[in-house]
């Protein structure tokens, strides 16, 4: 294995102190948080939903990141804090915008290099990323900092770089908590998809299964490998608990997925699901769930102009490789579509 797990915290306990962590700062918020517990219970919902697939959690990290920022208004650390909530939630200007103004005021240069950073990768501009991640993990050789460079490489199709550097990411680690071990395994695997090496992708998520086996995402993902393999009942072994945990349309479509590679007579109604659930947060967050929902649109979905519309909002926010392919694949399913229609009509 790549990761000793006996070294880390269980996976359940992680989750079960995690909780009782947030259950504490809710506590102090009732009476008299100051900023930085407020940020700090933020941060511990963004972790907590990332791992359950919690869409909820997400919700409630944002309002009250939006307290703290309320409560220190113009302050560096309060533009900081919403310069990243803007761009997890992939409004890249506005993000930009206020980095600038974080650093300002003077907020620490490291944070602001690193959240920019992101920023550029996010937005495709690599290479000005890479100059920033390389200085960043020199300065200060981390699992997140080392980790963050692996995930540039690997967007930038540099794959012999990416995969020793998420190796030495992970030889970084020196703390029991699994949380960052999972994220960086959980990216490291979904790269390996990307480029199509399964095998690779199977092997890093079942790590990541093993150190943190409620993580949902990573789940969902093995399901989608296991489907591209063609092991109809273990990808729906996978994925069925997920529909009823997670309040991401995600995991629905991927079990529609499933259903119709198996020729389902629930498969409609269960992609319908998705659709509406998919609607409802684009309605909230277009920015943020137009790439994953017009892969949706264009597969099991069946809206080929909707899934058109939303990779070419996606492409304008972030010219990257994949927005790219997105966009690609997208005009050509709308076009099939169109001469489908064109031909019936006939």
């Amino acid at each position: 294995m790549m990761i000793e797990p006996e070294r880390y915290t269980s996976g359940k306990i992680a989750l079960v102190n995690l909780s009782a962590s947030i259950d504490a700062l809710e506590s102090r918020r009732t009476h008299s948080a100051t900023f930085d517990e407020l940020v700090g219970l933020s941060k511990l919902l963004f972790v907590r939903g990332d791992v359950l697939g919690c869409i909820a959690d997400h919700d409630r990290a944002e309002s009250i990141a939006n307290e703290a920022v309320a409560m220190c208004a113009g302050t560096a650390g309060a533009l900081h804090v919403s310069a990243k909530l803007a761009a997890r939630f992939h409004r890249f200007r506005e993000a930009e915008n206020l980095l600038n103004q974080a650093l300002a005021m003077r907020h620490p240069r490291n944070e602001i290099d690193a959240q920019r950073a992101a920023l550029l990768q996010a937005t495709g501009r690599f290479e000005e990323a890479l100059m920033l991640r390389e200085r960043l993990a020199e300065q200060d050789p981390s699992i997140q900092t080392i980790g963050a460079l692996a995930s540039l490489l690997a967007e930038m199709g540099q794959w012999t770089a990416a995969e020793q550097s998420y190796s030495n990411a992970l030889g970084t680690d020196d703390g029991v908590s699994p949380f960052p071990a999972a994220q960086l395994l959980f990216e490291w695997g979904v790269s390996a998809m990307r480029r199509g090496k399964l095998d690779k992708a199977e092997t890093v998520l079942a790590e990541l299964g093993v150190i943190l086996p409620a993580h949902v995402p990573g789940r969902g993902h093995r399901a989608e490998i296991a489907l591209a393999r063609g092991d109809l009942d273990r990808a729906m072994a996978l994925i069925a608990p997920l529909i009823e945990t997670s309040d991401d349309p995600e995991y629905r479509a991927i079990y529609a997925e499933i259903l119709a590679a198996g020729g389902d007579d629930r498969t409609d109604d269960e992609a319908e699901h998705a659709v509406r659930d998919y609607e409802m947060l684009l309605a909230r967050r277009p920015a943020a769930y137009a790439d994953h929902a017009a892969a949706f649109f264009m597969g099991v979905g069946k809206r080929p102009q909707r899934a058109l519309e939303l990779a070419s909002a996606n492409w304008k926010l972030r010219n990257t490789p994949r927005s790219r392919s997105l966009l690609a694949k997208a005009r050509r399913s709308a076009r099939a579509a169109s001469t489908l229609t064109e031909y019936r009509a006939c």
